[in-house]
């Protein structure tokens, strides 16, 4: 069954090992993560890793009918008021409410904070 884009955003708060947590050892190259927060700044939108399909052979993680938006990702977006445009957009036609979010979740307020943090972290 495809998910739906109602369900795309049913993930409320970062899964145990989200790369978003503050709560948890950071691990990230530090160039990904800044990678990947320079997409998210740019408005493209960052899926949770344990949503993707990994059966390719060169083991990448790729977006499926099931994957769903990270709420880390969405969270930190939100906490700097600069929802991607996926988040907006589905916000207007009620797939999204950002209400929903565990705002206290423990991430970052802000991008360059979450990069900060993977600084050192691998290399």
């Amino acid at each position: 069954m495809a998910t739906s884009p109602v369900t795309a955003f049913n993930l409320k708060q970062p899964c145990g090992a989200c790369p978003f947590r503050t709560d948890q050892p950071a691990f990230l190259d530090p160039g990904r993560a800044q990678e990947i927060a320079d997409h998210l700044l740019a408005g493209d939108s960052f899926h949770c890793h344990k949503t993707l399909d990994y059966s390719a052979e060169d083991g990448s993680g790729e977006t499926t009918d099931k994957s769903m938006h990270c709420a880390g990702a969405m969270i930190v977006l939100e906490h700097e008021e600069r929802p991607n445009q996926i988040m907006r957009i589905a916000e207007r036609l009620g797939f999204y409410d950002h209400k929903a979010l565990n705002m206290d979740a423990p991430v970052p307020q802000s991008m360059a904070e979450w990069v900060s943090r993977h600084e050192g972290a691998r290399g």
